[in-house]
């Protein structure tokens, strides 16, 4: 369904437009672009130029619940797997 609602978003007034972008495909097809893509990305990230949107950042131990979280859909932004996070969260503690 989502995919047919980008193809019809190419069909609607205003001047929307969407384009497919697969990350491993470009990654694997075609490297160098990959890799500039990347870089853009990450300046626009540093300067601010884009601000992406988090619910919250989860540990591993957390990742079970945060599949149901996102099946159930409502979430304000993503959610952030931080491998480490959990080590943090105790050195807070401490």
């Amino acid at each position: 369904m989502e995919i047919a609602r980008l193809y019809l978003w190419r069909l609607l007034p205003g001047g929307k437009r969407a384009r497919f972008y697969s990350v491993n495909a470009m990654r694997a097809r075609h490297p160098a672009w990959f890799k500039e893509d990347l870089e853009q990305l990450f300046e626009l990230l540093a300067t601010g130029a884009i601000r992406p949107r988090i619910a919250e950042r989860i540990s591993f131990k957390e990742v079970a619940d945060a599949h149901r979280r996102l099946e159930a859909g409502g979430l304000e932004g993503k959610l952030v797997l931080c491998p480490d996070l959990s080590s943090r969260r105790s050195q807070r503690a401490a």
